[in-house]
């Protein structure tokens, strides 16, 4: 079989594949659907939606309000940037469109109600939607909870972007509201006393937007109840989400489709370890970069007496030290404390804190506020003096609340650090990347040492090893106590900087006194890094337990409400 044929049965296959698996094209298009619920004390809900819109066809777009399960619409308007509709009492579906532009009504339906407006004409629109629904929390046998479908992908028109909040008559926390988000790929969290979602991918036919929350005590007064407890309502909930940890009970039909999936995941298996085996023996002629047990073995009983990298900043190795699992993002925090009370930025001060019982307590007072840059350093200041608040005090809990809150903003720094850091060595000449063909259509790259990265990564290894052999520390005299500092500032991305410290006061006892940084300080430094880490991992933990985190892309059974509806 020549090239030409090879490439013409490809093409018919990428083809017929566009043609089978592609998604339904719609004329119309909602780029942003931002919904705002303001739930008010007797359990009801005001509803104000936001809907950024490119129409090209139809004459209205409407909204399905079934399954309400004893709930009420009312106080419905609509407006088209900013430009109030005008209510008509007996909406005619059949209208055309300019007898239904600039007008807006309700259609009563056998399961409940429609919500319409006429496009009016075509283009972008912004429309604003506001309606109250009662009832929206409902009182459970042992609790209360809101359990809601604001959209319905089948058959609509999906927003690309989808933002939802929540508020209501008093703070919603971590202590008194739990919550899950169920029908969309996205996250979920309580911030600043009220419940924020989005979704991070663009909805499509098989999604919807559903929220669940549960109140602790009595916060609402609700006119609708349900016979469930708490529990038994979360379980419905959870069902063929990826919050469920039940197996799921599978038909005949599941059963045929999952054996005839098995066949063709084994086939596929087959396939995929092949080119893994192909791709592993590619990437090893293609000498990648050592890393791990194999980097440290090299490297055993060898030690490198200096600083390892001094032509920029620590954060610019980082993809080196991510490869011998060094470097976690709360070193780099501590490293650049070190860095900071060592530059004059930031001061330990001891405060008095309690009304009756008095407890001293270490706090940071940051000396500038809001820094411009991209850098490493830069975002890392601004993160914490964001945490400090108006103060410019920071406080152990306000860094860990701060931490678990903007767990997202310190995902994106962690990845965009590694990334800066390996375009970085490219640069300079450390490292380099290379295409390496796999398979005929198949390339992998492939990063590398150069013979000057080689070196750089071992010097670093064996910079470890000299730090961690304590005995080899008195060579340092004491006339470098200014390089002592820096050595610290080292031995923090490796996380040992307390016990190298406690090493050079043995060594040279003046040393506290003659460095900017005591042992206290060190000890202070270590609490709050210890403090950001905890409430880093705790605003990444599972949201399985209703404390915000990712949704699931299903579930979401016994939800009230609607959402479907769309143009026609």
């Amino acid at each position: 079989m020549n090239k030409i044929t090879k490439m013409l049965i490809i093409c018919c296959i990428l083809i017929i594949g566009a043609c089978i698996f592609q998604e339904p094209l719609y004329a119309n298009s909602m780029q942003r659907l931002e919904l705002k619920v303001s739930l008010q004390k007797d359990g009801s809900g005001i509803v104000k939606e936001n809907r950024q819109m490119n129409l090209t066809e139809d004459t209205e777009i409407y909204i399905v309000m079934e399954n309400l399960g004893g709930s009420e619409i009312s106080d419905f308007k609509v407006s088209d940037f900013g430009v109030p509709l005008e209510f008509k009492p007996e909406w005619d579906i059949y209208a055309s469109r300019e007898e239904k532009a600039g007008k807006y009504g309700m259609v009563l339906t056998e399961k409940g109600s429609e919500l319409c407006w006429g496009i009016g004409e075509y283009g972008d629109h912004e429309y604003e939607v506001s309606y109250t629904i009662s009832g929206m929390v409902r009182q459970l046998k042992d609790g209360q909870a809101l359990n809601w479908k604001f959209f319905e992908g089948a058959g609509n028109i999906n927003p690309e972007e989808f933002y939802i909040t929540i508020e209501g008559p008093e703070a919603f926390t971590d202590e008194n509201t739990r919550i899950w988000g169920f029908g969309f790929a996205g996250e979920i969290w309580l911030k600043e006393g009220k419940l924020e979602a989005y979704s991070s991918k663009a909805l499509q036919e098989n999604n919807h937007i559903t929220v669940l929350m549960q109140f602790a005590g009595k916060p609402f007064q609700p006119s609708l109840g349900l016979e469930n407890t708490l529990a038994e309502q979360e379980a419905i909930a959870k069902e063929n989400s990826s919050y469920s940890e039940k197996d799921r009970v599978f038909s005949f039909v599941d059963s045929i489709v999952a054996f005839l999936t098995v066949i063709m995941l084994g086939l596929s298996s087959l396939i995929v370890l092949y080119v893994l085996f192909r791709r592993r023996n590619v990437i090893k002629k293609a000498r990648p970069v050592i890393n791990g047990k194999e980097r440290r073995k090299r490297n055993k009983d060898k030690y490198y007496r200096e600083i390892p990298y001094r032509e920029g900043a620590i954060t610019d190795i980082a993809y080196l030290l991510e490869k011998i699992e060094r470097g976690r993002i709360e070193d780099y925090f501590n490293s650049f404390l070190l860095k900071w009370m060592k530059d004059g930025y930031i001061e330990h001060l001891i405060e008095e804190k309690g009304l009756i019982f008095k407890k001293e307590t270490s706090v940071i007072r940051l000396q500038r506020g809001q820094i411009d840059g991209e850098d490493p350093e830069s975002l890392m200041w601004n993160m914490m003096q964001s945490a400090s608040g108006s103060d410019n005090i920071l406080e152990e809990k306000e860094f860990s609340k701060w931490a678990q809150k903007n767990y997202k903003i310190i995902d994106e720094l962690k990845k965009n650090l590694s990334m800066y850091s390996l375009d970085l060595m490219v640069r300079r000449g450390y490292l380099e990347q290379k295409d390496i063909r796999v398979l005929a259509f198949i390339n992998t790259t492939v990063i590398s040492c150069t013979d000057n990265g080689e070196q750089l990564f071992d010097n670093i290894v064996q910079f470890e090893n000299y730090l961690k052999d304590f005995s080899l520390l008195n060579e340092r005299v004491a006339r470098e106590v200014h390089l002592w500092e820096e050595l610290l500032i080292w031995a923090s991305l490796f996380g040992i900087a307390e016990e190298v410290a406690q090493q050079f006061e043995e060594l040279y006892p003046q040393y506290t006194k003659e460095s900017r940084c005591t042992h206290s300080d060190l000890l202070m430094m270590s609490i709050f890094t210890s403090s950001f880490a905890r409430g880093y991992q705790s605003g990444t933990r599972s949201a399985s337990y209703g404390g915000g985190g990712f949704t699931s892309p299903g579930g979401g059974g016994g939800s009230f409400g609607g959402g479907g509806g769309g143009s026609r």
